[in-house]
């Protein structure tokens, strides 16, 4: 796979190669044909696909979920012979600085995992996508110019973990929820506390950005809440599985092994989450997600959009209409009863397959790049 990015485009060479179904209109000056816009900005060039180049913006590379998002990108950038590099940003603080220095090297297509208050960046979204740049959300959020989002139904995957719960546990249940400032986060937390009522008792709900540190706040709030509710707190629902792990670790150090007085639950799914659940510590349950869905459907997206010049809503676009939330991939309750062994294909997990599973052409059996992501111990 390639990995060195092509720094500028010749702006003539990127005008001649644009086509659009949507259809076109001359300009007095150059004689060139410019395609038409699909939303309020300039449409991103169209490229033969040999010449894609992207870039990947992904916060904190110790989540799975991050990690198996990213990937997949490479495998797809492999497969398809695009130009691709990832940008770790490590922390939101350099967020815009990454991402400007992504405009400033002029790929194909900028695509952006999930971000923290993503709507202050509006700025450098309009930027890229006048540069002629396709931006494009992965798991992320829908904000002005961001052509579409792939992720799953943030509610429905909460609403879930909370039924599972309570149709293992009861309804008589006390619990406290991790909230974060993001819409992907919010969506899943909003929909938890909305399960308070007289039967199943929100205690308390608080921002893991509070402690200043995304990867340990789920230890330090979880231990906050065993010290001021104690037994009284039994499920702990958490957003993300970092948290969720973090938190179990807190329950584990409280001398609580397996979460017999207090669980936890997460939202993503890998190695080291089902690795938790199948050795029956606090952390009991997580919607595992088909991160590889996701990606893929981002990249098929850039490819329809940037390369076969279909418009959002032409037929055969992945992409109905611009500014689209994708939310057809749907996850799992994963739990003790149904966790995934070492080595397991990842794709095993899910349920897209269909009745093609052995399609070697089929996107899921590609092995391009860094190959298929395994169930590791």
């Amino acid at each position: 796979m390639k990995k060195q990015f092509i720094n500028s485009l010749l702006a003539i060479g990127m005008i001649a190669s644009l086509t659009a179904c949507g259809g076109t209109s001359g300009t007095a000056e150059t004689g060139v044909a410019e395609a038409e816009a699909f939303d309020d900005y300039a449409r991103p060039v169209t490229v033969p696909e040999d010449e894609v180049s992207i870039i990947y913006l992904v916060s904190n590379m110790t989540d799975e979920s991050n990690i198996r998002c990213e990937n997949q990108v490479a495998i797809e950038a492999a497969h398809r012979g695009w130009d691709y590099q990832v940008i770790n940003y490590e922390k939101e603080d350099n967020f815009r600085e990454y991402f400007q220095n992504a405009i400033n090297q002029q790929p194909t297509a900028i695509i952006i995992g999930i971000t923290q208050s993503f709507e202050s960046y509006q700025d450098l979204v309009a930027s890229a996508r006048d540069a002629g740049i396709g931006v494009y959300s992965n798991d992320n959020s829908i904000i002005d110019g961001v052509i579409s989002n792939s992720t799953m139904d943030n509610s429905a995957a909460a609403a879930a973990i909370m039924d599972q719960v309570i149709a293992d546990h009861g309804p008589e249940l006390n619990y406290a929820v991790f909230e974060l400032s993001s819409e992907v986060v919010t969506l899943r937390a909003d929909t938890a506390k909305s399960y308070d009522s007289d039967q199943v008792h929100l205690l308390d709900a608080i921002d893991l950005a509070s402690t200043g540190d995304l990867n340990t706040a789920g230890y330090t709030i979880a231990q906050t809440w065993m010290q001021q509710y104690g037994d009284e707190l039994q499920f702990i629902f958490g957003s993300a599985d970092t948290p969720a792990i973090s938190a179990a670790e807190a329950i584990i150090q409280a001398g609580d092994t397996t979460g017999a007085t207090t669980f936890v639950s997460g939202v993503d799914g890998g190695a080291s989450t089902w690795s938790y659940i199948r050795n029956d510590t606090p952390l009991k349950y997580t919607y595992s997600q088909p991160f590889e869905y996701f990606s893929h459907i981002t990249c098929q997206a850039i490819y329809d959009i940037q390369v076969a010049g279909l418009n959002p809503g032409d037929e055969g676009c992945i992409v109905t209409a611009a500014g689209e939330n994708i939310t057809d991939a749907v996850g799992i309750v994963t739990t003790i009863e149904n966790c995934p062994q070492p080595g397991d294909s990842i794709h095993s997990v899910f349920d897209y397959y269909g009745e093609d599973q052995n399609d070697e052409e089929a996107w899921y059996n590609w092995t391009d790049g860094p190959g298929i992501y395994e169930v590791t111990e």
